[in-house]
């Protein structure tokens, strides 16, 4: 798998504690994927740098995160200043870009999720298990613990895809994701 970067999420209380990459999607109010507009620099650095995955390249060629340390200083500082309350997710995907050199090292293993490669990042693991999928078991962040465990779950859904009208499930630019928090001190300098 590719390091492909970070993405900022709302911190927010989700039904199942799920805290994988779903709902991780633009919102000016609350500062989501990378978006804070200040002066106009954050949403150009966005659309430039960030959310390539819909100007420069094809589906499962860019993964909408992250590489820059100096941004995500910068995110961090505006954020705090503004009250917004977020967290920093490190994906892992065999997505080929963007790849991050500098890799966070005060991290926490999430789980596996699977997902859109940008936007809101819909995730078909939250939306699906266990509303259509119940068969399935999560650990205690509504993720899958391997990516072993991850593909019987795609199994299954594409026989359910199979068997059933189109667009019963969610179709789109998923991509497997491996998922770490990222403790925050790590780009402030401070402690956790």
């Amino acid at each position: 798998m590719y390091t492909n970067g970070l993405i900022v999420q709302r911190l927010a209380d989700k039904p199942s504690h799920y805290k994988g990459i779903d709902g991780s999607g633009f919102s000016a109010e609350v500062g989501e994927n990378w978006f804070l507009s200040k002066e106009g620099r954050f949403e150009e650095y966005c659309d430039e740098e960030i959310e390539r995955t819909f100007y420069n390249y094809g589906c499962g060629e860019w993964v909408s995160a992250c590489t820059d340390r100096a941004h995500i200083r910068e995110y961090i500082g505006e954020a705090e200043k503004r009250g917004i309350p977020f967290r920093l997710i490190l994906c892992e995907s065999y997505v080929p870009q963007p790849i991050m050199e500098d890799v966070p090292q005060k991290k926490t293993f999430l789980g596996y999720d699977y997902a859109y490669a940008g936007g809101d990042y819909y995730s078909a693991v939250y939306n699906e298990i266990p509303l259509v999928f119940d068969g399935f078991r999560l650990n205690e962040n509504g993720l899958f613990d391997s990516e072993e465990e991850l593909r019987e779950y795609l199994a299954v859904r594409k026989g359910f895809e199979r068997t059933h009208p189109p667009y019963t499930l969610e179709v789109g630019d998923f991509v497997i994701y491996k998922l770490w928090e990222v403790d925050k001190s790590e780009f402030t300098g401070g402690t956790p």
